[in-house]
């Protein structure tokens, strides 16, 4: 493990903070306002900061107590860091293919979060 990747995983964490606790000025500075968020296998993606912002508040909304977890696992190749967690929160809402209302739903998540030369965020790609 080098001080780079030990960097670009902290800054990782610090994304995942920042989306914890809906801290969008926190967000702002980390994440690059052309940056790309999907979640490959629950149709969930979003195109910009803003729409970013959006999905989140959506998400917010369907799980008031949703929350992305420690890390299990994480490794860095590049500028990409790869992180292993558990996302979980309890619907809110009937939500396809996550659960129904007052169900808490668990999904155990591979991120790929990549980092341009300045350090903000430009790509979030979850699997799980």
């Amino acid at each position: 493990m080098t001080t780079h990747d030990t960097g670009l995983f902290n800054r990782a964490l610090a994304v995942v903070d920042a989306w914890n606790r809906f801290d969008y000025d926190a967000l702002r500075e980390l994440v690059h306002e052309n940056v790309t968020v999907v979640h490959q296998n629950r149709g969930v993606g979003a195109q910009g900061r803003d729409k970013m912002f959006e999905t989140i508040d959506a998400m917010g909304q369907a799980f008031p107590d949703r929350s992305i977890g420690e890390t299990t696992r994480w490794a860095v190749s590049g500028r990409t860091v790869f992180r292993e967690t558990v996302w979980q929160g309890t619907a809110a809402v009937d939500v396809p293919g996550f659960g129904k209302a007052g169900e808490q739903c668990r999904l155990d998540v591979a991120s790929l979060m990549t980092f341009d030369e300045a350090g903000k965020l430009t790509e979030w790609c979850d699997y799980g």
